[in-house]
């Protein structure tokens, strides 16, 4: 016999899933009795929901694939919730498959029973209840290709658990192949006039293209048209940062220095990016709801183009194809006008990357100094996974990407992303470097994916900022209360102890003269090391100390 568990199990290798991440729950046995019989799939038990969401997130950032988990129902899904959450926001394909109650029980609230159409319906793309056995294979090729066409996004799977149990007659359904919409030739004719036309375009580059072709692709028409890149929020690895087209990351906390010279550009050519509140700095630029400049935006999904930004016009299509296509009809030779252009913002973003403050501090070692060594040592294909904090805007200043060079982050700001990111990018990439940073904060709301590291044999080095505070809002705290700081002070357990208990190598890191041994002892080891920092409070972020914010009141 056949059970609805095991077609999902089989449905899901058809269609190329080779890993999902889970916390097992009595609501889905038989899918995991069922995965006991499939080789071809490996699936990754996590410690906590939330970070085997993450680790799917980071695992389809990092492959291309769409990343899949299994939770239990009611208190495993709202744990998951933050990855359907950042998937959203990230434009990462996910789908979360959810035991639920049985089905006679629906709508009675049973125990741990939750509607997940009502519950993640405004954050999912598509949510959907597997009520007839027999559909199962359907509905899991549906889930991956909503979750994949347009706007990628977050598809959420309801499994009532009796369900699963039930005979099937159904076979596996093929693929579903992924369409790829190109732009009319006239839209084509259209933008190659306009960027002809200007003195001073800018190609503002985004998570869509995060793919080699999409690097590739954007670096080559980058070339050819002579013209620079800006990389959008948290897509700092899209163009390699030491290429002469590069223009500067429009992440959090970016200089205004950089803001002023790329809102000189007199056309804005947004390829695979939202332009959201982030990239754009406040809807200031490119501005919204009227920008400054006549912008272009080219993106899958119609109903986002326009819809909160006027535009001179919008490309509904694939933005690699889109690329391609502009590749084949630009002049043979880059216009004079826009090489100058491009070499005063890459200049710019070249000096902008510099620092020159102190290495350390009266109460701890400036994070920029363990930065700036990880930036000397790591080999040029090593893989970045950043949580959410301050200490990330040095790896966004000091670091550079591109190449090989990967960079993963969440746009969504959810902190406890940077363990499981880099624990999922260290199983993918075996044999590469993975660094994983975090703050003091965010390493124990999902540190204890450091457990499932030594379990399934990754080797990512956690490199954590101890500056007993959730820095970030300590920040703003200075800016807009001043003397009134509260609730942001941490007491710390003995980082070194901690990740030592899980059987990992970990070292401590209290003077900036022992940054570098010790980056290359937890470099060398092979196995999972976690480096915990003494890190400056007083140096909080690379633009400012929290003395000149006292100054400033």
């Amino acid at each position: 016999m056949t059970r609805a568990a095991d077609l999902l199990a089989r449905s899901l290798i058809q269609h190329g899933i080779d890993r999902v991440f889970c916390v097992p729950g009595e609501s889905y046995l038989s899918v995991l009795d069922a995965m006991v019989d499939v080789s071809e799939l490996q699936v990754v038990t996590a410690r906590h929901e939330g970070g085997a969401g993450f680790m799917a997130v980071a695992d389809a950032k990092i492959s291309g694939r769409t990343g899949v988990a299994f939770v239990s129902r009611g208190p495993g899904a709202m744990n998951a919730a933050i990855a359907v959450h950042t998937a959203q926001q990230d434009a990462v394909p996910f789908v979360l498959f959810v035991g639920q109650v049985e089905r006679s029980h629906l709508g009675m609230n049973a125990f741990q029973e939750v509607d997940h159409s009502l519950v993640f319906g405004s954050m999912c793309k598509w949510t959907a209840e597997v009520r007839d056995a027999d559909r199962v294979g359907d509905i899991v090729a549906t889930a991956l290709h909503k979750a994949r066409s347009g706007t990628p996004g977050p598809v959420v799977v309801s499994l009532p658990e009796d369900m699963l149990d039930d005979a099937v007659s159904s076979v596996q359904v093929p693929a579903r192949g992924r369409t790829r919409a190109a732009a009319s030739s006239d839209d084509i004719a259209r933008l190659c006039e306009m960027i002809g036309a200007s003195h001073k375009p800018l190609i503002i580059a985004g998570g869509l293209l995060q793919t080699e072709e999409g690097r590739e692709a954007v670096t080559h028409v980058a070339e050819k048209l002579g013209i620079p890149v800006a990389a959008a929020v948290r897509q700092i690895d899209v163009i390699n940062n030491d290429h002469p087209n590069y223009a500067g990351h429009m992440g959090y906390g970016v200089p205004t220095e950089l803001i002023k010279a790329l809102s000189k550009s007199d056309l804005v050519v947004a390829v695979g990016a939202r332009l959201g509140d982030v990239t754009s700095q406040g809807y200031t630029f490119p501005a919204a709801p009227v920008p400054s400049q006549p912008v272009i935006q080219i993106w899958p999904d119609a109903n986002e183009l326009g819809s909160f930004r006027d535009l001179a016009f919008g490309i509904a299509a694939d933005p690699v194809q889109v690329l391609r296509q502009l590749a084949e009809n630009v002049p043979e030779r880059p216009d004079d006008r826009h090489v100058g252009w491009t070499r005063e913002l890459h200049e710019g973003a070249v000096q902008l990357r510099k620092w020159e403050g102190p290495d350390e501090a009266e109460d701890g070692v400036v994070f920029g100094a363990v930065v700036r060594e990880l930036d000397a040592l790591l080999a040029d294909d090593a893989i970045i996974a950043s949580d959410a904090g301050n200490f990330g805007a040095w790896v966004q200043k000091v670091f550079r990407f591109g190449g090989q060079r990967r960079m993963l982050g969440p746009c969504s700001g959810a902190m406890g992303f940077g363990v499981p990111g880099a624990v999922a990018a260290s199983l993918r990439f075996p044999d590469r470097q993975v660094v994983g940073f975090a703050g003091d904060g965010g390493v124990l709301m999902t540190g204890n994916e450091l457990a499932t590291a030594l379990q399934y044999g990754a080797c990512p080095v956690l490199v954590v900022s101890d500056n007993g505070s959730y820095g970030t809002i300590r920040m703003h705290q200075e800016k807009s209360f001043p003397n009134r700081l509260a609730m942001t002070d941490l007491k710390n357990p003995d980082f070194r102890a901690w990740a030592e208990s899980f059987g990992a190598l970990a070292f401590q890191i209290e003077r900036a003269g022992e940054i570098r041994p010790t980056l290359e002892k937890a470099l060398s080891a092979k196995r999972p090391a976690l480096v915990a920092v003494r890190t400056s409070l007083e140096y909080i972020s690379p633009t400012t100390t929290i003395s000149q914010l006292n100054n400033k009141r």
